[in-house]
């Protein structure tokens, strides 16, 4: 697992974020993660603090948004490394990428153009957030365990057709597949199992043992993270 440990009830409930974060926009200038190498150096440091030893870098692969290839991204990740480095910071880093669900990612997947990462082999991927089921979805999944990959549904939180009762159904049908589920760690009211429509499905996740991988998806060195928030690190904020 991506995290030593997950709390939850009474007053301290919240999912935290382990020794390996395996969801982090954290290579700059590729896509709407970090901007500059001293935004990625921050993100890091925050990491650190928190604990985590191993981060994955996941830029988007996301045709006509983000047009990123494994080929163009692996010297823009040598290039952190060198920064890491020169910085001193103590972290293990690695490249993964988190895959943009459409109709070419199948072909994709088949044709090796994509980055997986641990001994897993998680092949992180997210999809629309609506109320409908991606039609593509099971047959990419099924696409991703015939070539070797493990998938890792980013986020899966965020995802409106699995919180209802026939996405209960899609998601046993994506356990059966292989599939396993990341979710994003708790910061302050987001992600608390138990509380608004997706900490109760956060909370079912857990109580089933499917709640497989936390991340931070940081894209920015707040604890929010988001490309729009401007908080400040607050430490006390971060439940860890």
């Amino acid at each position: 697992m991506g995290f030593l440990r997950k709390l939850w009830g009474g007053r301290d409930r919240s999912v935290v974020l382990g020794a390996r974060d395996c969801h982090c926009h954290v290579i700059p200038g590729v896509d709407d993660g970090s901007r500059s190498t001293d935004e990625s150096l921050a993100i890091l440091r925050l990491l650190v603090g928190d604990g985590v030893r191993r981060v994955i870098a996941t830029p988007h692969i996301y045709p006509g948004r983000f047009d990123n290839e494994p080929e163009d991204l692996r010297p823009r990740f040598d290039d952190l490394l060198r920064e890491r480095d020169a910085a001193g910071i103590e972290v293990e880093l690695e490249l993964g990428a988190e895959h943009w669900l459409d109709d070419s990612l199948e072909a994709r997947v088949r044709e090796g153009r994509v980055l997986a990462f641990g001994p897993e082999r998680y092949l992180l991927f997210e999809t629309t957030t609506g109320p409908h089921v991606p039609p593509q979805l099971l047959q990419t999944v099924h696409a991703m365990v015939q070539a070797g990959y493990t998938p890792l549904c980013a986020h899966v939180e965020r995802y409106a057709y699995l919180r209802d009762e026939e996405g209960q159904e899609v998601l046993e049908d994506l356990r059966a597949a292989g599939a396993r589920f990341q979710v994003n760690r708790t910061v302050g009211k987001a992600n608390v199992p138990g509380r608004g429509e997706r900490g109760r499905f956060i909370a079912a996740l857990l109580e089933r043992g499917w709640l497989d991988e936390v991340g931070s998806d940081l894209h920015r060195p707040t604890p929010q993270g988001r490309p729009h928030s401007q908080t400040t690190r607050s430490p006390a904020s971060i439940s860890a």
